[in-house]
Formats: C-alpha cells, sequence, structure tokens
C-alpha cells in the first residue's frame, strides 16, 4: 500500500493541475526534488511511463525524505540501494548514516549500532561521523551499555565542539553515574553547567547533589539543596529537593533535621509525589503527622483508600473543623467510583462550610457526579439551582445557571430548560452568558418546530451579543427561521447581513454559503496547485523590504547573523540528529525572543528556514509575528500582506502523504490538510494531555483498532503513531470510516472524531440532517468549536488553493 503512495500522490496532483507540484512544495526537505516524466492524462486511463533508475545521491535524498515521512520501509529500501550502487564512499556513508537512524527511530538498536560501527570504521571522512558517535552514544545508553554510551559522547565532543556540550556533558553524566564512576559524572555535570544552554541550571544542580549523597559527601548535597529550594519557583522542584535534603540528613543520622524536611514537603506541597515519599518516610520513623495532611498527600498520590482512613480519623478526632476533610473525601469518593459516598460527603460540605474558598466548587462538583455518573439530571439542575438561590451574586452563579439549562436540555425537558434560560438573561444581562442563554432558547423553539418563537428569541439574542462572532450567528438563525417561515427575502437579508458581521468567522462563512445554497465543505471545482513559493517568496523579500524600511539590496535569503546564534547551531543539530522536541524547544526560544525583541526581519529570515527544516509548526507562528509586527491582523493579512505568508501559514506541509490518502478515502485533500492543521499544526511529534499522537492525533486505543482493520504496519507499536506516513493513513481512514457510519454527514464525522462515535449519533438523532442544528447540539464546547474551526481553516485554503467553478 505505502510503496505506491508517494508516487500516487505526485501523480494526482499533475494530474488535477498539469503541472509538477514537488519542486515547490514547503514539504521537501532540502535536495530532494523530482521531476515527473510522465504526461498527465486523466484519471480513468492513467499509465505512467517507465522512469530512468535514480542516482545512488538521490537515493540517498529520496531515504532522506521517506525517513522524515516516518516511512522507514521505503526510506531503508533507498539507503541499502544507493549503498550497494555508489562507487562514491561519501555517498556510502550518506547511506549507511541514513540507515542507522532509521534503525535508530524504530528503536533496533543492535541494528543501528551495527550501521553506526560500520560508518565509523570505514568512513571516517564522513561528514555525519561526529554525529554517528552520538547516536551511537544513545544507543549505547539505551541498551544499558553506559561506559560505551560515556566514552562515545566523549569522542563526539571532540569531533563537534561547540555544538551540543550541554546536552551531552549531562547525559555522559548520566552514562558515567550508571556506571558508578561518580566522580567523572559530577564533572561531566558541571562541565554541562558550564556549557551554554537553555534555561537554568537547577535540574543539573539536582544530579550534582545526588551524585555528591552517592559519594557520601552528604554535606556538599545539603549545600547545593538548599540554594536549589531558594531559588526555585516551581513548588515540584522544591518539594524534591526538600525530600533529598531528608535524605541525606538521615543518612549524616541528623534525625530532627530529617523529619523537618519531610514534614515541610507534606504540610506545603501536597501534590508532588515527593510529598508521598516524605509522608512515607515520616510513618517509617514513627512521627506524628496530621492526620488531615495525610490524607490530602494520599489522595493526590492517588492513594485512595488510605487517604479515606486518613480523612476518617481526622474527622473523628476533629468534629469541628474547617471542611477540607469532607470536599477532598468526597473527592477521593467520586475518583474511587462511590458515587453515593460522595454525594453525602459534598452534601455536609455545602451545608455547612460556607466560607471555605472550595466551596462553589463543591457544588458544581456535586452536580456533575450526579447528572454525569449517575444519570440524575434534574437532581443536578437542582442542585445548580440551590446554588443560585442561596447565593444569587457570585461570580459562579450565572455559569452554574446556563449549566442548569443544558442540563435540562441534555434531558430533553424544553420547558424547564427555557426557563432556566430566560433566568440566565433576565438576572445576568451583563454577563456572557446571557446572549448565548437566548440563543439557546431559540435552538430549542427551532428544534421543536416553533420557528415563530425562535425568531423572537434570535432577535433577542441579537440585541444581547456582545461579539461580533454572536451577532453572526443570531443573523444565521434569523435566517434560518425566516426560511422555515417561508420568508425567503427575508432569509436573504439577515443572511447578507451575518455574512458581513464577522468576516472569517464560522458564522459570517456560513451565511455566504446560505446566499448561494452551499452545503458545509463544498469542494472547490478544482486546485490551483501547486504555487510558485519560489517566485512568492522573491515578492514577499520586496515587501519585506519596502514594508521594514530596509535598503532596496538587502539579502533576504539566509539567516544573516542569526547563523552563528546558539540556538540555530543546536537547534540545528538536534534536528539533524532526530531529537525534534529538543530541536523545537531551541527554536521556539530563539523566535519569541525575535517576537519579544520586535524583530521582524529576523523573524522573517526564521521562517524560511525552519520551512527548509521542516519544522512548520514554528514557522506557521513566525509568519504570524511578522503580519502582527507589520500591523496586520487575520482579517487585514490577505489584503495587504504577499499570499506567501498565508502559504506558509496554510501549508500544503506532508502533501505526498495527504493527496493520496486522501482521494483513496475520498476526501477532498483540503480538507484533510484543514484537520491536520487543527489537530497538530503539522507537527508530527507532538503529543496531547489525552494521550494523543502524531499529525492527525491519534489516541492509542483508536490506532489499535485502525491497524486491525488496515492490517499496517506490520509490527505496529504505539509510537509508530508518532510517524508522519502512520498518522495520515491513520487519520484519513478513521474520519472515513465516521463519515460513512453517519450517512456522509462531515460534520458528524468531525463530532465523532473529536468527542466519540456514540455521542455523535445521538447529536444527529437530534439534529436530523441540518448540519448548522446538528453544530448546535453538541453537547462538547471543545467539539463545537473544533468543528467551528476547521471550517473556518478550510474556507481559507479553499480561497488560496481553489478555483470557482
Amino acid at each position: 500500500m505505502k510503496l505506491t503512495r508517494l508516487i500516487l500522490g505526485i501523480w494526482l496532483v499533475i494530474a488535477i493541475t498539469g503541472c509538477s507540484i514537488l519542486p515547490n512544495l514547503p514539504t521537501i526537505p532540502p535536495g530532494w526534488t523530482v521531476t515527473p516524466s510522465i504526461t498527465p492524462t486523466p484519471l480513468a486511463t492513467f499509465a505512467p511511463t517507465v522512469t530512468p533508475t535514480p542516482l545512488p545521491i538521490a537515493r540517498v535524498d529520496s531515504g532522506d525524505h521517506a525517513l522524515f515521512n516516518g516511512d522507514y520501509e521505503n526510506a531503508l529500501l533507498h539507503y541499502q540501494t544507493a549503498f550497494r550502487d555508489s562507487p562514491d564512499v561519501l555517498v556510502q556513508a550518506a547511506a549507511k548514516w541514513g540507515e542507522a537512524r532509521i534503525h535508530f527511530a524504530d528503536e533496533r538498536y543492535e541494528e543501528s549500532l551495527s550501521a553506526l560501527q560500520t560508518l565509523i570504521t570505514e568512513y571516517p571522512q564522513s561528514t555525519h561521523l561526529g554525529q554517528a558517535y552520538f547516536l551511537q552514544g544513545l544507543a549505547f545508553y539505551r541498551t544499558n551499555n553506559y561506559q560505551a554510551a560515556a566514552d562515545s559522547w566523549q569522542t563526539y565532543l571532540v569531533l563537534r565542539p561547540g555544538y551540543l556540550d550541554a546536552y551531552v556533558q549531562e547525559m555522559r553524566g548520566d552514562a558515567l553515574y550508571g556506571t558508578m564512576n561518580y566522580d567523572s559524572a559530577i564533572s561531566a555535570y558541571k562541565s554541562a553547567i558550564q556549557a551554554p544552554a537553555l534555561g537554568d541550571d537547577i535540574t543539573l544542580d539536582i544530579k550534582v547533589a545526588g551524585t555528591y549523597s552517592k559519594l557520601g559527601d552528604h554535606e556538599s548535597a545539603l549545600e547545593l539543596y538548599d540554594g536549589i529550594s531558594a531559588r526555585a519557583t516551581n513548588d515540584y522542584i522544591k518539594a524534591q529537593a526538600a525530600y533529598e535534603s531528608g535524605v541525606a540528613y538521615q543518612a549524616l543520622g541528623q534525625t530532627e533535621e530529617a523529619l523537618g524536611k519531610f514534614r515541610l514537603n507534606v504540610e506545603n506541597y501536597p501534590l508532588s509525589y515527593y510529598s508521598y515519599l516524605s509522608l512515607v518516610a515520616l510513618l517509617e520513623a514513627g512521627a506524628e503527622v496530621s492526620q488531615l495532611d495525610r490524607g490530602l498527600v494520599d489522595y493526590f498520590a492517588g492513594q485512595y483508600a488510605v487517604a479515606i482512613a486518613a480523612f476518617e480519623r481526622y474527622i473523628a478526632e476533629n468534629p469541628v473543623n474547617d471542611g477540607t476533610a469532607y470536599y477532598y473525601r468526597a473527592l477521593t469518593y467520586r475518583d474511587l467510583g462511590n458515587y453515593e459516598a460522595a454525594l453525602k460527603d459534598f452534601s455536609t460540605f455545602t451545608a455547612n462550610y460556607s466560607a471555605h474558598p472550595r466551596w462553589g466548587d463543591a457544588w458544581g462538583e456535586k452536580a456533575f457526579v450526579e447528572w454525569y455518573h449517575l444519570g440524575s439530571y434534574s437532581v443536578a439542575a437542582k442542585t445548580l439551582l440551590d446554588f443560585v438561590n442561596n447565593v444569587p451574586n457570585s461570580e459562579l452563579s450565572a455559569d452554574y445557571l446556563m449549566s442548569a439549562a443544558r442540563i435540562y436540555e441534555r434531558n430533553a425537558k424544553y420547558e424547564e430548560a427555557l426557563q432556566t434560560c430566560a433566568r440566565v438573561a433576565n438576572e445576568y444581562p451583563g454577563s456572557e452568558q446571557a446572549s448565548t442563554a437566548v440563543f439557546l432558547m431559540g435552538i430549542i423553539y427551532y428544534r421543536n418546530g416553533d420557528f415563530i418563537s425562535a425568531l423572537d428569541t434570535f432577535n433577542r439574542s441579537l440585541t444581547l451579543s456582545l461579539q461580533a462572532e454572536e451577532k453572526a450567528r443570531a443573523y444565521l438563525w434569523l435566517g434560518k427561521s425566516q426560511q422555515k417561515l417561508g420568508n425567503t427575502q427575508a432569509a436573504m437579508d439577515a443572511w447578507r447581513e451575518g455574512q458581513n458581521r464577522d468576516p472569517g468567522g464560522y458564522y459570517s462563512e456560513r451565511a455566504r454559503e446560505l446566499l448561494i445554497e452551499q452545503s458545509p465543505f463544498t469542494s472547490p471545482a478544482s486546485m490551483n496547485l501547486p504555487p510558485d513559493l519560489e517566485v512568492e517568496r522573491r515578492d514577499a523579500d520586496s515587501w519585506v523590504r519596502l514594508t521594514f524600511n530596509l535598503p532596496a539590496d538587502t539579502d533576504l535569503s539566509g539567516l544573516d547573523v542569526l547563523v552563528s546564534d546558539e540556538r540555530i547551531i543546536r537547534g540545528t543539530e538536534l534536528w539533524e540528529l532526530g531529537l525534534y522536541e529538543d530541536a523545537r524547544l531551541e527554536f521556539e526560544n530563539l523566535r519569541t525572543e525575535l517576537e519579544t525583541n520586535r524583530d521582524a526581519v529576523g523573524s522573517y529570515r526564521l521562517i524560511n528556514y525552519l520551512l527548509e527544516l521542516g519544522l512548520y509548526r514554528s514557522a506557521v507562528f513566525a509568519a504570524r509575528q511578522v503580519l502582527t509586527l507589520a500591523g496586520l491582523d487575520e482579517h487585514t493579512e490577505s489584503m495587504m500582506a504577499p499570499p506567501y505568508f498565508s502559504r506558509v501559514r496554510y501549508g500544503l506541509y506532508y502533501s505526498d502523504l495527504v493527496i493520496p490518502d486522501a482521494q483513496a478515502n475520498g476526501f477532498d485533500p483540503l480538507f484533510i490538510f484543514s484537520v491536520m492543521r487543527q489537530e497538530s499544526l503539522f507537527e508530527g511529534f507532538i503529543k496531547s494531555s489525552a494521550g494523543a499522537r502524531g499529525l492527525m492525533q491519534i489516541i492509542p486505543s483508536t490506532g489499535g483498532q485502525i491497524v486491525s482493520q488496515l492490517r499496517w504496519p506490520i509490527n505496529y507499536d504505539e509510537k509508530d503513531l508518532y510517524r508522519p506516513d502512520v498518522s495520515v493513513a491513520f487519520g484519513t481512514h478513521y474520519l472515513a470510516n465516521n463519515r460513512d457510519l453517519l450517512g456522509g454527514d462531515l460534520y458528524a464525522a468531525f463530532a465523532a472524531y473529536n468527542g466519540g462515535p456514540g455521542n455523535a449519533l445521538e447529536w444527529k438523532r437530534l439534529s436530523g440532517e441540518d448540519p448548522d442544528l446538528f453544530l448546535e447540539t453538541v453537547r462538547f464546547e471543545e467539539t463545537r468549536n473544533y468543528i467551528r474551526n476547521i471550517y473556518e481553516i478550510y474556507v481559507i485554503y479553499k480561497r488560496l488553493y481553489g478555483k470557482a467553478g
């Protein structure tokens, strides 16, 4: 399947546009170009001509590109063929370097070490010799050969001084620590501290202190821990330093000092796991510990059973207390799934401890347990209404009243929902929730077929609207209500107003579509692919010179003085070694500094450099900051700035993966580019807080389902979700499955992708075939925003690359 995808993707764009795509697309790393030798023909009669066998150096370049895409199988084939066919030792060395990187990326460390050894011993003239020693050190370290790792990294430092000294010395210290050569480890750590690097040296100081303790020099360790505690701004670092200090004092036989450090943690930093370790140390020493502190530390460490026991002892010993034990015992019961016990404690807390800082939160926690976990919708709504009735002036009251209305609406209690929404608007008319509440009333009326009431309510929503987006939303639904009532001209008038209220925003763009009777996500008649980025970049160069008052002969083609910036040097080296996240941190640090310094020209140079590397997300940010420094916002960018900036911000990255997979699954490629931009902003190594991974942000459980359907890749592992070719294939397949499950409804497919197929089916049942009603029926704000964002992005992609029919 994947062996033909690259060729198919190239041909599809050629067939659509009649021109070559690859030389101009920013997704192609430097040095990788393809000149197709086929003549475009209609899709049904495509018959590619035989292409000449690529030269070995071209094979290496193709291997580099395939490796960048995560296509390990094709990359390895290219490298091995280049190594076999080339008489040039430098080409052979480059091929062997590529092979070593593939094996390392795939965690086949022994094979990587074999390739690296061949490169080091047989090709000492290779430009990658120093980097080979670095990668060799990593492979040795991950196979627990710590001394060999330290030796390899020392050789790297000799061959490439000034590149990654801080990184490598720290890793050498870790390796030497693993060999129990503690004196040498301290020396390496101190060398790392002296070398230029991002951030401060607290982490290294902790390592040095810990190594001093291993040597038995606890006094030096304690001195360092005191310094760390004094300058740390992070409570977790403070907790670690306090715990390690306690251990050091124990080793010195200074029990009281040790217990004081452990107690400091337990009483002040309960969220840190080091506080849990401190609690264990206190209990093992037979020290007195507050049962409340013990319960809190155990709760945050996930030790729920002992946390409940501690809270119970505290309450028994202190019948008169401030309520903290009841609140956190309720949370503990909730996390254990004992919802009835949780509700009992929440009730006790809310009834008796109104002065507690978490009192207002407890009402919301209680209501959530009632409706979400127990399905008691009316009870949950009453809980929230009771709070509002008790403290109508609380900053939470408008939000809780709105939540009660949504709970009633979820439970199809429409009269109660309407009454509660009306209370939001009447009792909190100046709140952000007022317009939304009245809007929800309109949606309820509309969904139930009462279009006259809907019309009146949307008119009121318009009056209460504070933001341009809210006004556009009201006009869109005024038009839909008028349409249902048979007032075609009034509907058109409302949509005309709506399309102008928030240009580029979802509701204005959707109003524009309704005016021309166009369905959402309608593909352009044809695509204007590919753009000539070289020509557009020259135009952008001229614009930058003019906008920022540069001499007419200013050369903007390179980094200029930035080429010697340590972050460029370190970031580039890390990127070439495949350490993408570390590289990103270096480049992002430089980018934000340029932004702070209002250096538009430096930011522009950085855009182009990052595009060549393939760090697209940071390039997108850099492009935005150049436009901001030029005084342009999202609305004026397309009119006042050269198209190059929009092409960067809404690029066709990974096009050789996206286009064939999109076509194979029946999607407009611009649609998949839009999804990818929303999901990851084209950063393949990104991981979300929810565990979603890669370009298309697939979670591991979903990845397991998809691989069973595709039966690819062979020997699949969760880490494969970071491979661009796997992520794009999985994402398009999963979207297509959801689309087909939901009758071709793309809104519902997005809702399933983000909020789960089961939820999407229920929302579709409630909204029928109306995509606008579906969006407003979606119960998760994140999912509603997700659909709207992709829609807005797709509109921009169509304007940049599409042609009207």
